[in-house]
């Protein structure tokens, strides 16, 4: 009898390692058990956007196609305000499609990000 080729797994086409809460959170949204909110999904894609600076700031809310954030660093909130709203909004516009964010607000808090 003859066989075909070797079927491989899903595991063996990605060789990449991941965070195990990633891989339970990408099973449990195909699987239909979780629902990501608009919140979480600008939120993740601020985090992946601006890296280690993320832990400086923190999404207050979604209003009105604003996305409120509060920074702890009156450096960071010029350096966001000043020079990448543009580049952040766009970025947000491209990753987040479920919630159009056309404007970033910040706001600063010392202390407390």
């Amino acid at each position: 009898m003859l066989r075909g080729p070797k079927e491989t797994s899903d595991f063996a086409k990605d060789t990449r390692a991941e965070p195990i809460g990633q891989v339970a959170r990408r099973w449990a949204a195909r699987a239909g058990l979780l629902r990501v909110s608009d919140r979480d999904r600008v939120w993740d894609a601020w985090q992946n956007f601006l890296g280690p600076a993320a832990d400086h700031t923190r999404l207050e809310g979604l209003r009105n196609h604003v996305a409120w954030f509060v920074v702890d660093s009156s450096a960071l909130l010029a350096e966001l305000n000043n020079f990448r709203k543009t580049e952040l909004i766009a970025m947000l516009q491209r990753d987040v499609r479920c919630y159009l964010v056309s404007d970033l607000r910040f706001r600063l808090e010392k202390g407390r990000p």
